[in-house]
């Protein structure tokens, strides 16, 4: 029995796609929100993205989705989502991060907290 020529890339092809970290992006379509976005397209040989516009929208896609990494960036925090960041977080095994506008903080949720968080701590965050 023979292998159809084109088996090796199919095969090769589905290695690549599932290296890529699956990350779920909850953000606004503000000018913050596309400006994050431009900044984590130019990394989509590494990451797949979903995006969704508020937790509740992420809870139900990251059911398909299963992400390894959840991003929540808005301009301001909500109060009303961190319980559901918590569901999220109890449901998958994914890290969870979230960055707000109002300060330039990153509170990584394994217990990491960098204060003046740069372009590149985002980055290392998102693809560790």
């Amino acid at each position: 029995m023979s292998l159809p020529l084109d088996c090796g890339y199919h095969l090769w092809k589905r290695q690549i796609t599932v290296n890529k970290r699956r990350l779920l992006l909850i953000t606004t379509r503000s000018l913050f929100g596309t400006g994050l976005m431009s900044l984590l397209e130019q990394q989509t040989d590494r990451v797949a993205i979903e995006t969704a516009a508020d937790v509740r929208t992420a809870l139900q896609k990251s059911q398909t989705f299963q992400p390894d990494v959840v991003l929540y960036f808005r301009e301001t925090s909500r109060p009303e989502d961190e319980a559901l960041l918590q569901e999220l977080m109890s449901r998958h095994r994914a890290r969870v991060i979230h960055c707000t506008l109002e300060a330039d903080r990153l509170t990584i949720y394994d217990q990491t907290s960098i204060n003046h968080a740069t372009v590149d701590d985002l980055m290392t965050a998102v693809l560790k």
